[in-house]
């Protein structure tokens, strides 16, 4: 299976040893079946796992050798009774409830024998052994340690001495130590180990000489190499633009060529030199051109075998490799491929073996992916892969593998959950799920009321949701998709991810909203953590910014991110990074396929998109993301595109049956994507963003859309009111408060950096016609927007202060949205309303203002009569004062209806205005 986490970076220098196939390294053996030794099952032996069919040709595989486990406490024999420097050694068990097992050896003072009889070590030889114990340093004495000896206490029997440094001050707290064994051991034998520590100066007479607490001891087996291959490895290589198959065929995957160069990377060339910028400089030069031509060599191809023999194949769940490549590449072993990064066009090639292929990407850039042990054989196995260039002109090449390093075959065992993402659903009804797993096991999601769950147990009463999708990331871990559908408005829920038989998501809440009526999201603009090569620092820009916003809103009821979530697209730390926050799994994100996204299938795992199209705006190759998604969100109709494609027939027929069958649902229609038309900065005058600005706006406005949302370019840029590619009101003033759009009229917001990961200059020197407000600070903003039935109000802020006169939350840029028919409609009016108590009789008080410049007719209506007012002048109040006729009253609303003729239109206006319970 395939993995790729792509992040450009130089090349990292093999340290000394790298592939050398044993090293002296303390290290816990993980991942297999442990032997445990207790009272009344001292012979018990290591279990062989069963072998797995061999791959077909390949020979038979051993089972693996397995860890053996002896619990401290199972002694079956003890030097008790013997005196030793004055004391008489009195050995023995008590319980501990942080003990393996549940009880530990006690009483460990100098001198102190215990030992094991007929302990079985299995055929296969071990080599470490790990010692878990609690050394309380303010009762212990110094230098506490064991020895340990098979069947006879000599030296020559002795096989490890273990010190136990002191662990704290607290007969809890365990720690761990490993040390290599001074010979291998396998058979049966008896342990004997043997306790000792020195006197401790001044301690009381009880303590001078008391060694530890012991929990167990486990002999393990020789830690696998660090790596097996490293940038040293020496690779055969052919670089003379040849098929080294001569038939098309992948012959050469397995095939020697004794003809070809032999030497160790990195290899590439940069029109020729082996300095390629960046950091990133070849060891061994590749031919640039090919012969006799100014065409670049489309295709290099490089063999190496690796050797395992059959304890370590055994042992293995896959090899986990680190390539760097510029501009694409394929893997092969032993004749098959198993993995590939930007190899799209291969596939369509008339030969394979000699094509271009890749996507240009600048640096080199460093990916991972896992060779599974069913890929592997006992013996030799042949690597081998092909590196293309992009095309005839490249300017460059480069291959360097850096690592492959083992992962351990896994025993049964909880699985570890991660990546949680709470997204947004079809409805304001429903919530989607994604979420990683790193082993493949059945796994659900729970969802109960958040106040039925009880200290982390969830009731009977919950609700088990299967999963909607799944299967094996390109991290080469496991991504599930889940729906949460028929949720309550005004309630919180408490989910988690997992299963009885694997273990459990920490539980996390989230809480519905009214579903219909006003409401505010938060607009986020490229995160891109990881741009700017410290990905700690874009991570904490991140988190702050988004902590700000969510505390200054904090009914903020969507997270909406422009797009480039990460900086490169396969990157599972980068995507560890933006996920961040605990806002993720608390408020439903709305996530944008941008530009460093798409070219993974991790953006489509990562996220459970509603409504996917993934037809419309279809990814470009079989590696990367694309599709088109939609959801209804109250009184908005979201349409969220992929602009990486501009395959505009296929967007705007989606667009177009989504606003006919959906649009009437809706108040008001808001887009996004990406690749922003209407920005300031360097990306303004991109030749893909001038095709979209020719191409896009005209639909959008046709669509009626109301407002676009976008990134790409870090800067903050509001339009004018665009219609059909043009301003729509060469009267409008830049930096309006307000607009009001008639029909076809759009605004369009391109967001800031809201990681701070990286900001582009403005854009000077070009008429950038229709930018209205332009901003660029260099420091992190996001956009609070809010919706109600009569207009959109997006209001920008900083979540990182420029110097005292800019603080953080103050405003960057705030204009309110609204229509001008719906101007029409309606009358300027505001409305208040309170109580208030005369002679013990609780009133309710309203005041209309007439802000209009005519005259108007006003209706104030309450739960306790009504009142009217003719030709309320402009800039006046009616004040109506209306008695309840009781002495306590309820919250409640009261309505003023407004009506005038305007121009000779009868129009009108209803407003409510809420007042507090009284009395």
């Amino acid at each position: 299976m395939l993995t790729t986490d792509s992040t450009p970076r130089p090349p990292v220098a093999a340290s000394p040893g790298r592939d050398a196939r044993h090293r002296t390294v303390r290290r816990t053996v993980s991942g297999a079946l442990l032997v445990s030794l207790t009272a009344g099952s001292f012979a018990a032996a290591a279990l062989p796992a069963v072998a797995a069919d061999a791959p077909e040709g390949s020979s038979s595989i051993a089972a693996a050798a397995e860890p053996v486990r002896i619990e401290a406490e199972s002694y079956t024999g003890d030097n008790n009774g013997a005196e030793i420097n004055g004391r008489v050694i009195d050995t023995g068990v008590e319980s501990s409830g942080a003990a393996s097992g549940g009880s530990r050896v006690k009483n460990t003072f100098d001198g102190a024998e215990i030992s094991y009889a007929d302990v079985d070590f299995g055929s296969a030889p071990l080599s470490t052994l790990t010692l878990r114990y609690v050394v309380n340093e303010a009762r212990s004495g110094l230098n506490s340690s064991i020895e340990v000896y098979l069947d006879e206490k000599t030296e020559e029997n002795k096989v490890a001495t273990v010190a136990m440094p002191a662990t704290g001050n607290d007969w809890e707290a365990y720690g761990e130590t490993t040390v290599d064994l001074l010979r291998e051991v396998s058979g049966q034998h008896t342990v004997i180990v043997v306790m000792h520590a020195d006197s401790k100066p001044g301690e009381a007479a009880d303590y001078p000489n008391y060694v530890g607490n012991i929990d167990y001891l486990e002999f393990g087996l020789a830690p696998l190499p660090e790596t097996y291959l490293s940038s040293e490895t020496s690779w055969a290589y052919s670089d003379d633009g040849t098929d080294p198959s001569g038939d098309g065929s992948l012959a050469w995957t397995t095939a020697d060529f004794a003809a070809w160069s032999q030497a160790s990377g990195p290899f590439g060339s940069k029109r020729g030199a082996a300095d390629l910028g960046g950091g990133f400089v070849a060891n061994t030069l590749l031919q640039y051109l090919l012969d006799g031509s100014e065409n670049t060599v489309p295709t290099y191809h490089f063999r190496t075998d690796l050797s395992l023999d059959e304890d370590e194949l055994a042992r293995l769940q896959s090899l986990k490799a680190t390539v760097t490549y510029d501009d694409a590449v394929r893997v092969y072993v032993n004749g098959e491929k198993v993995a590939g990064f930007a190899d799209g066009r291969v596939d369509a090639a008339e030969n394979q073996n000699l094509t271009y292929a890749g996507e240009s990407a600048g640096d080199p850039v460093t990916g991972t992916f896992q060779i599974p042990a069913d890929a592997l054989v006992a013996g030799e196995n042949q690597i081998a892969v092909a590196l293309y260039q992009d095309r005839e002109t490249s300017s460059d090449i480069y291959f360097d593998w850096q690592s492959l390093a083992p992962v351990e075959e896994q025993p049964d065992r909880p699985a570890e959950i991660t990546d949680i993402v709470l997204g947004v659903g079809a409805t304001e009804a429903e919530r989607n799920l994604a979420w990683y797993s790193d082993i493949d096991v059945p796994q659900t999601a729970q969802l109960a009321k958040a106040a039925e769950v009880q200290d982390g147990v969830f009731p009977e009463t919950a609700v088990t949701v299967e999963t909607s999708a799944g299967g094996q990331a390109t991290s080469g871990e496991y991504f599930r998709s889940a729906a949460l559908s028929g949720l309550e408005p005004n309630t919180e829920y408490a989910y988690r991810v997992g299963s009885d038989e694997t273990g459990w998501s920490a539980a996390s809440t989230f809480r519905t909203q009214d579903f219909d009526g006003d409401f505010e999201f938060l607009f986020f603009g490229d995160p891109q953590v990881g741009a700017s090569g410290n990905l700690a620092s874009d991570e904490a820009g991140w988190v702050d910014t988004m902590n700000i916003a969510t505390q200054t809103y904090p009914d903020a009821e969507l997270l909406f991110s422009a797009g480039d979530q990460v900086n490169t697209a396969s990157s599972e730390a980068e995507y560890a990074s933006f996920l961040a926050p605990t806002q993720m799994r608390e408020i439903p994100l709305v996530a944008t396929n941008g530009n460093h996204d798409v070219g993974s299938k991790a953006y489509l795992q990562h996220f459970n998109l509603p409504n996917l199209d993934l037809e419309s705006g279809a990814a470009g190759s079989s590696s990367a993301s694309g599709g088109d998604y939609w959801f209804l969100y109250k009184d908005v109709l979201f349409i969220n595109i992929n602009s990486n494609s501009r395959d505009y027939a296929s967007h705007n027929a989606f667009m177009e049956k989504v606003v006919a069958e959906q649009g009437d649902k809706a108040k008001w229609k808001v887009l996004a994507f990406h690749h922003s038309i209407y920005s300031a900065a360097v990306h303004a005058t991109d030749s893909d963003i001038i095709d979209r600005r020719n191409s896009m706006p005209q639909k959008i406005s046709e669509l009626g859309i109301d407002m676009v949302l976008m990134g790409h370019d870090h800067h903050y840029t509001r339009s004018y009111l665009i219609n059909d590619g043009q301003i729509a009101d060469p009267e409008e003033q830049a930096a309006s408060e307000s607009v009001v759009a008639g029909p076809g009229d759009v605004l369009y917001v391109t967001a800031n950096s809201a990681s701070g990961s990286k900001y582009y200059n403005l854009n000077t020197g070009t008429d950038l016609w229709w930018s209205s407000v332009r901003n660029q600070e260099k420091v992190r903003n996001y956009s609070a927007i809010e919706v109600t039935d009569e207009s959109l109000t997006v209001r920008t802020l900083r979540s990182q202060a420029n110097g005292t006169a800019s603080p953080v939350n103050s405003v960057v840029d705030e204009v309110v949205l609204s229509r001008a028919d719906d101007a029409q409609d309606g009358l300027d009016v505001s409305a208040s309303a309170s109580t208030r108590v005369v002679a013990g009789k609780q009133y309710v008080s309203v005041k209309v203002t007439n802000n209009e410049d005519v005259p108007v007719d006003v209706v104030v209506e309450t739960a306790y009569g009504s009142k009217s007012f003719s030709a309320v002048q402009p800039g006046d109040s009616a004040n109506a004062s209306i008695n309840s006729r009781s002495a306590a009253i309820p919250a409640g609303e009261a309505t003023a209806t407004a009506t005038a003729d305007v121009d000779g239109a009868q129009l009108s206006v209803t407003k409510t205005a809420a007042y507090d319970a009284a009395g």
